[in-house]
């Protein structure tokens, strides 16, 4: 400060200045180096210094490995296989045989679970005993595909129109989504579905899947009684009519002849296909009728002999069912 003194004062007298003066200006001079306010009595704006910032680091951009999209987990879009899936969907749908002109003289009833759809791909709850899907439609992915294309293969030989028999024809929306997925595998959508029986009592306390059978051929001998025009028909079921055709009643066709009995897993096969394709271009004739004899069901739960059902064209033979 005394250099500061002698030095500031010889400044003064060289140069006509005062102390005040001198004072004033060094700590202007001060403050604008420091940023902060100038002095009392300054007429300069208050300015700030500005603040030096750091450069702008770029983020990272994500890696594929992390989750934290919601589809993270899936993988990039492909357009050259994309294109590939759609051009083999085109040639596949063009490859297929053309259609024949509809045949309505012949039918072929169809049921579902068990002949396109794997017994146990769709959960399903019992309804009035009747086993009907959860959900109220069914999707093309549900369905066997292989089967699929075995139906579309029968149709394809044949000309024969679709009547499905299937309690899923009992809701007006498993009726539409089966519609669709026919329709998807450009195969003929059904024409009519058959009438909706009740089993019979007789036959349904002795043996429920008996009387599951027998009334299904009762509901396909109706639809075919009020369509004369029908001269071959097959059925495609995973029952087996043979337990219909031993406790058939009068005016019930003989199912076991003109049917294809599927696997329930793998469904319609082609052997299955070739099977109802040659029932439909050649229709077996009905079983020779044995002179009229009773058919006799007993209960094994009862004793005693009380008459279950009888027919009037059965062969001579006892059936315990139970």
């Amino acid at each position: 400060w005394l250099k500061f003194l002698q030095l500031g004062g010889a400044f003064c007298a060289g140069s006509n200045l005062s102390w005040a003066t001198l004072l004033s200006c060094l700590l202007q001079a001060l403050c604008l180096d420091v940023g902060l306010r100038p002095a009392m009595g300054s007429d300069e704006p208050r300015r700030k210094r500005p603040r030096s910032r750091p450069d702008p680091v770029e983020a990272p951009a994500p890696s594929g490995d992390l989750l934290g999209g919601l589809y993270d987990f899936l993988p990039p879009p492909d357009p050259a296989k994309d294109a590939a899936a759609k051009v083999a969907a085109v040639k596949n749908h063009m490859t297929r045989p053309k259609l024949p002109p509809e045949e309505r003289s012949r039918v072929i009833f169809l049921d579902i679970d068990g002949v396109l759809l794997p017994v146990g791909s769709v959960e399903t709850i019992v309804v009035d005993g009747v086993s009907l899907p959860v959900r109220d439609t069914v999707r093309e992915s549900d369905f066997a595909i292989a089967a699929l294309g075995n139906l579309r293969s029968i149709v394809q030989q044949t000309g024969a129109t679709l009547v499905l028999s299937s309690e899923w024809r009992r809701t007006e929306s498993l009726r539409s989504s089966i519609a669709a997925v026919l329709k998807s595998q450009d195969i003929p959508i059904f024409r009519e579905t058959t009438p909706i029986f009740h089993p019979k009592p007789e036959i349904q306390e002795a043996h429920p899947i008996v009387a599951w059978c027998e009334r299904r051929a009762r509901e396909i001998g109706k639809w075919l009684k009020d369509h004369p025009e029908v001269t071959a028909w097959v059925a495609l079921d995973d029952l087996d009519f043979a337990w219909a055709d031993q406790v058939r009643s009068a005016g019930t066709p003989w199912m076991k002849v003109r049917s294809v009995l599927t696997d329930k897993k793998s469904c319609l096969s082609e052997e299955g296909a070739q099977e109802a394709v040659r029932i439909l271009l050649n229709p077996p004739p009905d079983p020779k009728v044995p002179p009229p004899r009773r058919l006799v069901l007993e209960d094994s739960s009862a004793s005693g002999s009380g008459l279950l059902c009888s027919t009037e064209d059965s062969a001579p033979e006892r059936l315990r069912l139970g």
